[in-house]
């Protein structure tokens, strides 16, 4: 075989190996570029999927935060009802206290205040009782007075050597001891402190409790 046919087919060979080369070259980049594409969608869907949790995730979070607020809001509003509810209750005793300072300091105001509790302790008494009242209130319990009080309240009042301390008003005693009956200011004004604050929390909060 001559140099010449030699060459020819080396060329052939090398040129059938160029060819095999360039379509493994290709193949290799096709399958690169698809993997590529797979690997870019695969991604896509990837971040999609965190992208939509880092949402839902911001939701939950944007909505606790809501219930926070809402939450907080509602005790602030809360606190300043009460305090609007105690700071009437507060200004209608002190003016029921100056109320009664004033009348335990008129006579004939007075006079008729005690008659109007006397008389509401007896029908819880309900028999002859000991009258219990101030030391500075005895000279107003004149036999006259007391004989008016028997007549309107239906039974014999006795005046007590006790005497109690207060504001004003009385204590009414069964003879036996029994039973007792505490119209002194200051016990009709707990009492009435209870009935007040709930009727304040109804009228201001539409709800009863104190």
């Amino acid at each position: 075989m001559s140099v010449s046919v030699q060459k020819e087919n080396l060329s052939r060979i090398i040129s059938v190996i160029e060819e095999d080369a360039a379509r493994e070259a290709e193949k290799i980049l096709k399958e690169a570029q698809t993997k590529a594409e797979e690997l870019r969608k695969q991604a896509e869907q990837e971040a999609e999927a965190r992208r939509d949790e880092i949402l839902k995730r911001a939701r939950r979070e944007a909505e606790r935060e809501r219930a926070r607020i809402i939450a907080g809001a509602r005790l602030r509003a809360k606190k300043q009802m009460l305090d609007t509810k105690e700071e009437v209750i507060m200004h209608v005793f002190s003016e029921v206290k100056k109320e009664l300072e004033a009348i335990s300091k008129d006579r004939k105001k007075y006079r008729e205040v005690l008659k109007n509790l006397i008389v509401e302790a007896a029908e819880s008494i309900g028999k002859d009782a000991i009258l219990l009242v101030r030391e500075q209130d005895r000279k107003i319990f004149s036999k006259r007075f007391i004989s008016e009080l028997e007549k309107a309240a239906g039974i014999k009042f006795e005046l007590a050597e006790e005497a109690i301390g207060g504001s004003g008003g009385v204590v009414l005693r069964s003879r036996d001891g029994r039973t007792e009956v505490d119209n002194t200011f200051e016990t009709r004004l707990e009492r009435a402190e209870a009935e007040l604050r709930n009727e304040a929390a109804r009228v201001l909060f539409g709800q009863v409790g104190g």
